[in-house]
């Protein structure tokens, strides 16, 4: 058979990161998709007892669960010690040689002709960003993974794969997911070993070590040591240490900045560029539709679709959920949910300044008028007067909560395990508090 496959170029999107950078995502065709996951079950199933059982976004059956619960759960003797190595732009800039080199090595990986020369081809594709691409102006890349592509998940693991067979042969505890790589041991000359084998890696492979957002080495304590002190480890939206898992400030922050853009949308953005005077309620406790919608939209990102029904049933009755998916799915193994709460309470009183703009832009610019509920209102549902609903069963109008989701995904793990809570695939995952899409 000729080697004549092609892949349509992809268009090459921009997405804005949270430390003001940019991720390109490649989206290439439909048939060129669907081929790339085809040679990546494949090649993946073939190779599966070749990758390193460390890791975690490649194997079928292992996911973030597992990476989190392999840190938490190590047994350190004396001071516990973390290396943090962060890589520069991973996927961006593996160098083709370096994979080339690995793709054609028989005692890595186990290829035929043809998908090795399907990685080849995905491996040099052309794109162009959105603009450029009607005009045919296409770029070829040279170098690192097409992200957006699955094949680049099997490409990545393949450029880290010499780095986690150095560090398996280290004592300690090691976890890759992605490029994101933490290892832990109990003595200083053990760290050192370890992060030498990241600067070796680097030298032999191309890759470049990004050296603002490496920790480096440093014990994990509540005491200040000799050394860096930290008192926990933060790693994939997860908090590590010795008082168990909790939810690490940055990702709350992000929770908040996310909620906070839903809110703004439903209830206050399209009132700046027009308004239908029906949409709201003229007086108070009546509906507001868009109140009601954006209550809905924060119960598809915190239960993953379940309803407040649906938690209370399994919380309180026992009834039995079907899988727990969302937000607070993915936090299910949550030790303090401290956080959670002060999450509610600050999604509470938000809405319901929100609602107070609302209701002056209303009435300024429309002689409309539409509910003020207090927290107490939002919390319950009570801000709707039932006998003004018409049609089908009546609405869910309680402000979806962080602990009641929290509390029926950790009964959920308590009971079932974690084999039916679903984990966000390697696909979606960027930075774990991209999740409130999810």
């Amino acid at each position: 058979m000729e080697k004549t496959y092609e892949p349509e170029p992809a268009i090459n999107y921009q997405i804005p990161k949270p430390d003001g950078s940019k991720r390109s995502i490649m989206a290439f065709s439909i048939p060129d998709a669907a081929l790339a996951n085809v040679v990546l079950k494949r090649t993946r199933d073939r190779n599966t007892k070749r990758l390193s059982p460390s890791s975690y976004a490649y194997h079928p059956d292992k996911n973030v669960f597992d990476a989190v619960l392999a840190l938490q759960e190590y047994d350190h003797d004396g001071k516990l010690f973390a290396v943090q190595i962060d890589f520069e732009k991973y996927f961006d800039n593996i160098p083709s040689w370096y994979l080339d080199a690995k793709i054609n090595d028989a005692k890595k990986i186990s290829l035929t002709p043809h998908e090795r020369y399907v990685f080849d081809r995905f491996m040099h594709h052309r794109s162009a960003e959105p603009k450029a691409y009607n005009a045919g102006k296409f770029a070829r890349r040279y170098k690192g993974t097409p992200q957006g592509s699955s094949v680049s998940l099997l490409l990545a693991n393949l450029a880290n794969h010499d780095l986690d067979v150095k560090l398996a042969s280290t004592a300690g505890k090691f976890v890759r997911f992605a490029d994101d790589v933490v290892a832990l041991c109990s003595s200083y000359d053990q760290a050192q070993r370890i992060e030498e084998c990241f600067v070796g890696h680097c030298r032999a492979s191309g890759l470049v070590l990004n050296g603002e957002k490496s920790p480096g080495i440093a014990i994990i304590s509540d005491e200040t040591q000799e050394l860096r002190t930290y008192p926990h480890v933060d790693y994939l939206g997860y908090r590590i240490s010795d008082a168990g898992l909790s939810m690490p400030e940055k990702t709350i922050s992000r929770m908040k900045t996310r909620a906070s853009r839903l809110i703004n949308l439903y209830l206050i953005q399209y009132l700046n560029v027009g308004y239908n005077k029906s949409r709201a309620s003229i007086h108070p406790k009546q509906y507001d539709w868009d109140l009601l919608g954006l209550i809905y939209e924060l119960r598809r990102s915190l239960y993953g679709g379940l309803s407040e029904a649906d938690l209370h049933g399994f919380i309180f009755d026992g009834k039995k959920l079907p899988k727990m998916k969302g937000l607070m799915g993915f936090y299910c193994l949550l030790d303090d949910p401290e956080a959670l709460r002060e999450l509610d309470g600050w999604l509470l009183s938000t809405v319901r300044r929100a609602m107070k703009k609302r209701q002056q832009i209303l009435q300024r610019s429309y002689g409309a008028k539409c509910p003020l509920p207090t927290n107490r209102e939002l919390a319950l549902g009570e801000w709707i007067d039932p006998t003004a609903w018409r049609g089908g069963d009546s609405p869910e109008t309680r402000m979806p909560s962080f602990i009641r989701g929290w509390r029926a995904a950790r009964k959920h793990f308590y009971t079932f395990g974690l084999e039916q809570v679903q984990a966000p695939s390697y696909g979606a995952y960027t930075d774990v508090a991209d999740l409130f899409d999810y």
